[in-house]
């Protein structure tokens, strides 16, 4: 902190010319050589210093024309009929709800899903079985018959199959716990 007052910054402006009081007095010896002064020419008056000196005032704005008008939007054919009066056998609109398979880029699903979950029912049953441990089959032999008539009511070809798969597994275990119990009661 200082007892010097701040220096103002002008930032962008030309350096202040150096007034006219500022300037060497004509008489004093501005040269090197001893020749006698050459009479100095008078100073030019001072002129006050203008802000921005040396910038143009910009040119006044130009009129233009205004902005053409947008294109016209481009008239696209209706994608479904209007609903109201149609000739004789064309559908009214609208029409009730019907379902639509689900379809994807196309494709339709037809995977048998509900045979495949049944013959995996027959081969945990065969499984289970073949362990000497009837509980399994309680539980999928049955459970596959449903999924079998359930495909095949779906409409799927091995819908019918499997079911009868299932079901001769679960006659194969009951035979198989009936004659176990008969060898053990002839021990």
């Amino acid at each position: 902190m200082g007892t010097e007052p701040e220096r103002r910054v002008e930032l962008g402006k030309d350096p202040v010319a150096p007034r006219v009081q500022d300037a060497p007095a004509p008489t004093e010896r501005m040269w090197v050589d001893d020749a006698p002064p050459a009479e100095l020419p008078p100073p030019a008056p001072a002129q006050p210093e203008l802000p921005w000196a040396g910038i143009e005032r910009p040119a006044p704005p130009v009129e233009l024309p205004p902005y053409p008008p947008p294109p016209p939007a481009p008239v696209y054919p209706r994608a479904y009929p209007v609903p109201g009066q149609v000739g004789y056998g064309a559908p009214r609109y609208p029409l009730p709800y019907q379902p639509v398979p689900m379809q994807r880029y196309g494709y339709a699903d037809t995977t048998p899903i509900w045979s495949i979950l049944s013959f995996c029912c027959v081969a945990a049953s065969v499984v289970g079985g073949a362990m000497l441990c009837g509980l399994p089959i309680l539980v999928t032999a049955p459970t596959g018959i449903v999924l079998g008539i359930v495909g095949h009511a779906k409409g799927e070809q091995m819908g019918k199959w499997a079911a009868i798969a299932n079901g001769v597994v679960a006659a194969l275990a009951a035979l198989a716990v009936v004659l176990f119990v008969v060898a053990l009661g002839g021990l």
